[in-house]
């Protein structure tokens, strides 16, 4: 190493050591207690969910099929629910059978009885809606052949709006008079049914002026705009609440629209403007329907913000479809904080009862939910145990277990104990694996002298753990502890272990030291979930820092470092123009990336592109080059057209939510349209680029101006590249550069990393290759897979939005993507912050 690397310039290690002790000494943090982390006692509930909400005067909710259910799960619905949602039953294509024929399915009436004769409230799903509705509902001759098979799009001429507006009405009365014929008019006791979601999903996913802001749904496009949300209401109301309402019943059905995604600002903007709109036309509408498809990686606080945002309205407010998924693989740490999320939901629902009908969640237990492939969302498990989600959303909050520590863990065999530190200088070019990543921080000592960071990075079989430690005072017991598993390797400041299947390297430094050291990790493979803890202990005091204060937290070993660099536009070469034209000059030098990860396919993706990246005056520069022979643009979801998406992480957080500093950027093949995922609000995001797009001969091409704020030479920023491809109205594949998980839109965590250089004689790794292993296929960004080798089918990777298909063919709530945090502040302000909250403190290396 010392013949590429100068590693006498500890002043980077000791600006590092300067920041962890300040925080160390000003947070107060718990003493190592090393107790496990278990569930307490199994307490008592005799109350079920609905003992905790209906005093709150709010109906406790579960969607379900009487199909799904059996005795056991019959039983821990009716002690914990006291309305429940037809998950398909009541959708529109249930009401038809293979002729056409209107009529009720065995599946609602079952549900219907079940419910009537265990004094359960329904709150039926759906009356209106783009998705589950069969394809000939829209079409102009119902008994037109339609040789497009993705639902939603049809090859045979439309019906006008007339045509509609008479299907609409009669399809509304007639599951009305279904519904009270067999049951009694509504508002009878025999007669269930309490609300309805009346109309679903009809606000678009990007702010589209062509439609206001509307899905451009075959509704849509038949009505020739959103008058077929006003007939619906009217139409309810005129069914459910008068002609087949009891006699003695004063509006008996509550009227809800309902939408996913409002969760998210922008989204969120374009839902409440529809409602405005609705009330200025005196729609009889009753509440506002929020899905609440979540993730672990969505701020709570965004759901709280969504709700207070439409309290305005002075309408009632539902969560009708509530579920956290936990992303994959599952562990015990990762349940724990679905626990508290779930808690943190339970507050929610506490400031806002005074405008809540009702909340539900989308199932009774993980392995029938749409998205456990997602992680075991719901409260709980297959085997009908109560999971720590359960506790939390009762509001039980002392008996939720402690938090556990969690991270992922990259693969990179070049990070060994010879790589260089942090801070050095290479002569190169290439940079220290421990700048690619930000470090983790260690809960510091009782008295705050001993603190410290760390990262790891696995290869098969072992693990190497990087530690800066802060401990001012060198004595010869000092000493950092990694434990992986049960096993234990203790290194000393002093001296090198003498086990020969451990290496390890020590580098004195102002307040304290850095050690690299390789320990050995049988189950270090592909996805492995693997216990590790890292002990930073003084000799003389024995005071002691460490990552957690279980014996082990959980760390996921997953896939190499997606890595690369991008040079900065020379000063006698201007910078591109965003024309979506590849022959600016500047791209001459640039470095590119293929997008070789096949992370969504159905069956698989045809088109190809390629990344090409250049930095200049605070901007990225973005040019893909997409070989695509079939361009679709038909669908009306703006991530099931052709198009490219840019994921930026400023800073390369790689947080966990989407903050203001980390942007979805998805762009249509002809650059017509622009949208966001999570993060900031619409306006801000669209402030912070500038795109353009073309279709070209065999393909299109996007380009883009990312601004970073204060960026120079050497530092680094999260980023990822896709691509959705699209054929007959319906995406048929994603591919990706760096994050083969498909959950890019709710986290920054698996995206690649580029480093800003000054110019291409500084290139490291054209393309992600490490020269330190020359001919090694598995470097930080050298992934050589195959097209197909990271697939995984039915994972999708941006929603919001994504229509996936389900287990039981419900494709509600098409885009869960996370909404804004708050912007990165002060390091040591976000420390405290996150120490208060017992969480892991990550120090992000900032510009």
């Amino acid at each position: 190493m010392d013949t590429l690397f100068n590693t006498t310039d500890e002043r980077g290690a000791s600006k590092r050591r300067g920041i962890v002790a300040a925080i160390a000494a000003a947070a107060m943090l718990v003493p190592l207690a090393f107790a496990p982390s278990a569930m307490a006692a199994d307490p008592d509930y005799p109350g079920g969910i609905k003992g905790e909400y209906n005093p709150l005067g709010i109906n406790a909710g579960v969607a379900i099929e009487t199909y799904t259910l059996n005795q056991d799960k019959e039983k821990a619905l009716v002690e914990n629910f006291d309305q429940i949602t037809p998950e398909n039953s009541l959708k529109p294509e249930g009401w038809y059978d293979d002729q056409h024929k209107f009529r009720m399915s065995d599946d609602a009436r079952n549900l219907l009885t079940f419910a009537s004769e265990n004094g359960i409230k329904v709150y039926g799903h759906v009356l209106v809606w783009h998705s589950q509705t069969p394809d000939w509902f829209f079409q102009a001759d119902e008994g037109c052949h339609d040789t497009n098979d993705n639902p939603g799009v049809t090859s045979c001429p439309l019906a006008d709006k007339a045509t509609m507006q008479e299907r609409q009405r009669r399809h509304i009365e007639n599951v009305a008079e279904a519904i009270s014929a067999e049951f009694g008019k509504f508002g009878s006791p025999t007669n269930p049914v309490v609300a309805f979601d009346v109309v679903n999903e009809t606000v678009n996913d990007s702010d589209d002026p062509a439609t206001n802001g509307m899905r451009n749904s075959l509704w849509y496009q038949t009505y020739g705009g959103e008058d077929y949300i006003y007939d619906a209401f009217r139409n309810a109301n005129t069914y459910l609440n008068d002609v087949y309402a009891a006699d003695d019943a004063e509006h008996p059905v509550t009227l809800f629209i309902n939408d996913y995604g409002t969760e998210q600002a922008g989204k969120r903007s374009r839902y409440k403007a529809l409602l405005e709109r609705m009330i200025q036309q005196g729609v009889p509408f009753d509440g506002i329907g929020h899905q609440f498809h979540v993730s672990l990686t969505t701020a709570s606080s965004n759901l709280d913000d969504a709700l207070t945002d439409m309290s305005s309205l002075g309408k009632k407010q539902a969560i009708t479809e509530l579920d956290v998924a936990t992303g994959t693989p599952v562990t015990e740490a990762k349940l724990i904080e679905q626990g508290r999320y779930y808690y943190d939901v339970n507050q929610i629902i506490h400031r806002h009862a005074d405008q809540l009908f009702s909340v539900s969640v989308w199932g009774l237990s993980d392995d029938q939910s749409w998205r456990n492939a997602e992680g075991a969302p719901l409260l709980f498990d297959e085997n009908l145990n109560r999971k720590p989600a359960y506790v939390g959303y009762i509001g039980d909050e002392d008996n939720l277990p402690e938090p556990m520590k969690s991270a992922i863990v990259f693969k990179d065999p070049s990070a060994t104990v010879d790589s260089p530190l942090p801070g050095t200088e290479p002569r190169n070019g290439a940079s220290s694996p421990w700048e690619r990543l930000p470090l983790i921080g260690l809960n510091a000592s009782e008295d705050g002298t001993v603190a410290g960071t760390f990262n790891a990075y696995w290869n098969d079989g072992t693990l190497t753990v990087y530690v800066d430690a802060v401990d001012a005072t060198k004595s010869d017991g000092d000493s950092v502890t990694v434990r992986v598993g049960d096993a234990e390797y203790v290194i000393g400041r002093s001296f090198v272990p003498a086990a020969a299947d451990v290496a390890s390297k020590v580098v004195e430094g102002d307040g304290g030291y850095e050690l690299v050291v390789t320990v050995p990790c049988p189950d270090a493979v592909d996805n492995a979930t693997v216990g590790l803890n890292v002990i930073v202990k003084d000799g003389d005091s024995g005071q002691a820092a460490a990552w957690d204060t279980n014996p082990t937290g959980t760390v996921t070993l997953v896939e190499p470092l997606s890595y690369t660099e991008t040079v900065q536009v020379p000063s006698d070469v201007e910078d591109p123009k965003i024309d979506a034209d590849a022959s600016d000059a500047a791209w001459d030098d640039a470095v590119e990336v293929a997008l070789d990860k096949v992370t969504a396919a159905t069956p698989s993706p045809e088109a190809t592109a390629t990344a090409k990246t250049l930095w200049s005056d605070g901007k990225l520069y973005v040019l893909m080059e997409v070989t695509d022979a079939d361009i679709d643009l038909t669908n009306s979801n703006p991530w099931e057209k052709d198009s490219v998406e840019v994921y930026i992480d400023r800073g390369n957080t790689k947080s966990g939510q989407y903050t203001n500093d980390i942007q979805q950027i998805r762009v249509s093949a002809d650059g017509a349209e622009l949208s966001f995922g999570s993060g900031a609000s619409e306006d801000v995001q669209k402030s912070m680029v500038q795109t353009a797009g073309k279709l070209v001969d065999g393909g299109y091409v996007v380009e883009m101006a990312i601004n970073l704020g204060t960026a120079e030479a050497g530092t680094f920023e999260g980023v990822d590249f896709q691509i959705n491809d699209a054929k007959n109205g319906a995406r048929i594949g994603i591919r990706n550069w760096a994050d083969p998980t498909g959950a890019g839109y709710q986290t920054a965590s698996h995206w690649g990393v580029l480093r800003l250089l000054a110019d291409p004689s500084e290139t490291e790794t054209p393309g992600g290759e490490d020269p330190e292993t020359p001919g090694d296929e598995e470097t930080p960004g050298g992934d050589a897979e195959k097209p197909g080798d990271e697939e995984t089918p039915g994972e999708d990777t941006e929603k919001p939005g994504d229509e996936k298909p389900r287990p039981s063919d419900d494709a509600d709530n098409d885009d869960k993507m996370p909404q804004t945090g708050s912007a990165v502040i002060g390091i040591a302000v976000v420390a405290l912050l996150l120490v208060a909250a017992g969480c892991g403190l990550v120090i992000a290396r900032r510009r």
